[in-house]
């Protein structure tokens, strides 16, 4: 009998561990968050935060590795911003056009060339915009001009909230954590009820700001870039995710990386999304792929051709 109740406890607990075994997705990606550089911003090489490995030394090498990542996880739509727009040269050139989501993240350039790029759609997203690190909240006047041009285009603008590296104001001195807050935006969502806006990062560790922006205000997306990959930001994640299930917003979370100088970056991401047991398959499938689609507002025939291999 002992023997008996212990082959059933043990086929219960093989049942159990197979249970919680984590659904892959094995499907097209779109990633919102990425970055290019030219030799006069890269600011590697540096080491990895996550596995301490040292970076690339050059922009070429960035570049290189990072369209190999691309390729191999079946990346089909990427957000790629840049401060010198010579940066997307060669990630247009490599991946088309038709693949690169031209970004743009130098926040005080000049209004009416900044309005001339985007018309003739050299700027398909503004972002990331990240007056934080300069002592200024995304909700400045001063922003006011690129969020009307942005609206009236029907153009994107993804908004840097949360913090940054320990020790940033070493290096930006102006730098405060509390511009970070995702609330800074209300205003934005209120005076651009039209405006395509995503919260990059999804407020870290403000997650729990960041659901309830989210529940009050239905058009409001998010990214879950460096949550998903950096060691002090993952603390974040799960928390966030299993907030916005509760909250029935997670129809609005995507995928993004934020790779900076550590292409390795995209894959870790990707793989610890894929590690969380406490999504299903089709709320992967939603992180990576469909809540971006339908933000980024995807015609049904490149859905298809995205789906085609």
């Amino acid at each position: 009998m002992k023997k008996s109740f212990l082959l059933i406890g043990m086929v219960l607990t093989v049942n159990q561990v197979l249970a919680q075994e984590p659904e892959i997705y094995s499907g097209p990606i779109i990633d919102m968050h990425l970055h290019a550089y030219t030799n006069l911003d890269f600011w590697g090489p540096a080491p990895n935060p996550s596995t301490g490995e040292m970076s690339v030394n050059n922009h070429r090498g960035h570049y290189d590795q990072c369209i190999a990542m691309l390729k191999k996880h079946n990346v089909v739509l990427a957000m790629v911003d840049c401060e010198y727009r010579t940066a997307l040269g060669p990630w247009v050139d490599t991946l088309g056009d038709d693949v690169v989501i031209k970004g743009f993240r130098k926040d005080y350039e000049d209004i009416n060339r900044f309005r001339n790029w985007v018309s003739e759609g050299e700027i398909e997203l503004f972002g990331e915009v990240d007056p934080i690190y300069v002592g200024h909240s995304p909700d400045d006047s001063v922003f006011f001009p690129y969020y009307e041009i942005c609206e009236q285009y029907d153009i994107p603008v993804g908004i840097h909230t949360g913090g940054s590296f320990p020790g940033i104001t070493d290096s930006n001195k102006n730098f405060r954590l509390r511009l970070g807050d995702p609330f800074l935006v209300e205003d934005i969502l209120v005076s651009y009820p039209n405006l395509r806006i995503y919260l990059m990062h999804a407020g870290a560790h403000f997650y729990e700001r960041t659901a309830m922006l989210m529940l009050q205000y239905p058009n409001l997306y998010v990214d879950i870039a460096v949550l998903n990959w950096v060691p002090d930001a993952k603390n974040f994640l799960s928390p966030f995710l299993k907030l916005a299930k509760n909250y029935k917003v997670l129809d609005r979370v995507m995928y993004g990386s934020d790779q900076m100088v550590w292409p390795e970056a995209i894959e870790m991401a990707i793989e610890n999304i894929q590690s969380l047991d406490f999504l299903t398959l089709e709320e992967k499938k939603g992180i990576f792929y469909d809540n971006a689609a339908r933000f980024l507002k995807l015609s049904e025939e490149e859905i298809a051709r995205h789906h085609i291999n």
